[in-house]
Protein backbone atom coordinates (compact mmCIF):
# COMPACT_ATOMS: atom_id res chain seq x y z
CA UNK A 1 0.00 0.00 0.00
CA UNK A 2 2.42 2.49 0.85
CA UNK A 3 4.54 1.87 -2.82
CA UNK A 4 1.70 2.59 -4.22
CA UNK A 5 0.88 5.78 -2.19
CA UNK A 6 4.35 7.03 -3.37
CA UNK A 7 4.07 6.40 -6.73
CA UNK A 8 0.72 8.54 -6.56
CA UNK A 9 2.28 11.43 -4.94
CA UNK A 10 4.99 11.17 -7.30
CA UNK A 11 2.44 11.69 -10.07
CA UNK A 12 0.32 14.19 -8.58
CA UNK A 13 4.01 16.05 -8.23
CA UNK A 14 4.75 15.81 -11.93
CA UNK A 15 1.37 16.40 -13.12
CA UNK A 16 0.95 19.52 -11.04
CA UNK A 17 4.33 21.23 -11.26
CA UNK A 18 3.39 21.46 -15.29
CA UNK A 19 1.37 24.45 -14.51
CA UNK A 20 4.08 26.62 -12.63
CA UNK A 21 6.08 26.08 -16.07
CA UNK A 22 3.00 26.67 -18.26
CA UNK A 23 3.34 30.87 -18.41
CA UNK A 24 7.03 30.87 -18.96
CA UNK A 25 7.73 31.54 -23.03
CA UNK A 26 8.42 28.34 -25.16
CA UNK A 27 12.27 27.43 -25.58
CA UNK A 28 13.94 30.08 -27.61
CA UNK A 29 11.93 32.79 -27.29
CA UNK A 30 13.37 33.94 -23.93
CA UNK A 31 13.72 36.28 -22.30
CA UNK A 32 10.16 37.77 -22.61
CA UNK A 33 10.34 41.30 -22.31
CA UNK A 34 6.87 42.91 -22.50
CA UNK A 35 7.56 46.61 -21.98
CA UNK A 36 10.18 46.86 -24.58
CA UNK A 37 10.09 50.08 -27.07
CA UNK A 38 9.22 49.69 -30.10
CA UNK A 39 10.06 51.99 -32.52
CA UNK A 40 9.44 52.92 -36.73
CA UNK A 41 12.38 53.28 -38.78
CA UNK A 42 12.78 56.39 -40.40
CA UNK A 43 15.25 55.40 -43.33
CA UNK A 44 13.77 54.23 -46.75
CA UNK A 45 14.68 51.33 -48.51
CA UNK A 46 16.75 52.78 -51.11
CA UNK A 47 18.41 54.60 -47.73
CA UNK A 48 19.15 50.92 -46.68
CA UNK A 49 20.62 49.39 -50.03
CA UNK A 50 22.69 51.97 -50.23
CA UNK A 51 24.40 51.95 -46.90
CA UNK A 52 24.30 48.18 -47.29
CA UNK A 53 26.29 48.32 -50.33
CA UNK A 54 28.61 51.18 -48.91
CA UNK A 55 29.98 48.69 -46.31
CA UNK A 56 29.40 45.03 -47.45
CA UNK A 57 29.49 42.40 -44.42
CA UNK A 58 32.61 40.25 -44.52
CA UNK A 59 31.48 37.36 -42.96
CA UNK A 60 33.42 34.53 -45.48
CA UNK A 61 35.54 34.51 -47.81
CA UNK A 62 33.48 33.17 -50.73
CA UNK A 63 31.86 36.38 -51.51
CA UNK A 64 32.53 39.11 -54.24
CA UNK A 65 34.45 41.67 -52.23
CA UNK A 66 36.88 38.65 -51.00
CA UNK A 67 40.13 39.60 -51.70
CA UNK A 68 41.88 37.23 -54.04
CA UNK A 69 44.13 35.18 -51.39
CA UNK A 70 45.61 32.16 -53.25
CA UNK A 71 48.73 31.02 -53.09
CA UNK A 72 50.24 31.35 -56.34
CA UNK A 73 53.83 28.43 -56.14
CA UNK A 74 56.32 27.61 -58.74
CA UNK A 75 56.51 24.04 -58.08
CA UNK A 76 54.41 21.58 -59.92
CA UNK A 77 52.27 19.43 -58.34
CA UNK A 78 54.27 16.12 -59.37
CA UNK A 79 57.56 18.24 -57.82
CA UNK A 80 55.67 18.61 -54.50
CA UNK A 81 54.30 14.78 -54.62
CA UNK A 82 58.34 13.50 -55.55
CA UNK A 83 60.07 15.36 -52.88
CA UNK A 84 57.58 14.22 -50.34
CA UNK A 85 57.54 10.60 -51.39
CA UNK A 86 61.55 11.33 -51.43
CA UNK A 87 61.32 12.31 -47.40
CA UNK A 88 59.27 9.49 -46.24
CA UNK A 89 62.10 7.01 -47.80
CA UNK A 90 64.72 8.55 -46.44
CA UNK A 91 63.00 8.50 -42.67
CA UNK A 92 60.87 11.54 -42.39
CA UNK A 93 57.67 11.51 -40.33
CA UNK A 94 54.75 13.24 -40.64
CA UNK A 95 53.39 14.41 -37.40
CA UNK A 96 49.80 13.93 -37.44
CA UNK A 97 47.08 12.21 -35.32
CA UNK A 98 47.46 12.10 -31.34
CA UNK A 99 50.63 10.96 -31.51
CA UNK A 100 52.46 13.34 -32.87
Amino acid sequence: MQVKNIALASLFAVVLSGNAFAAQPASGEGPLFLNEASGVSTLTREAVRQQAIATPPATDAYNAFAVDTAVHSDVSRAEVRASTQDALAHGFRVKSGEFA
